[in-house]
């Protein structure tokens, strides 16, 4: 992916409505993260965490359903402290990238 087609994750602190903050933490709900990917394109903050957000939530089912080994527990472990992590930086008005997982939604939606 080049540079200029990154969308821009905002790290810094900004100024955030509390509705969009609202939005932003429902997308590292499971199953409620379908309510914010449908408002996403109403903020750029919004859309930065449902794409980390629904990858996610397509990981930890996957792991729900391959339960049957240890790597997957770690898998979903994994994914919760990913997901508490990003309710922090929602809480401060802060985007949130992890690389690889934060990517794989922004080049399909």
């Amino acid at each position: 992916m080049n540079p200029e087609e990154t969308p821009h994750i905002p790290t810094e602190e900004q100024e955030i409505s509390e509705d969009e903050k609202l939005l932003a933490v429902l997308a590292y709900v499971p199953f409620v993260c379908f309510v914010p990917f449908f408002k996403r394109e109403e903020s750029a903050f919004v859309a930065g965490h449902v794409r980390l957000g629904m990858a996610l939530f397509f990981i930890e089912v996957l792991a729900m359903l391959l339960r049957f080994r240890f790597i997957w527990d770690l898998v979903l472990f994994f994914c919760i402290v990913l997901a508490g992590l990003g309710i922090m930086n929602v809480f401060r008005g802060r985007g949130f990238f992890v690389p690889f997982l934060s990517d794989l939604f922004s080049r399909k939606f």
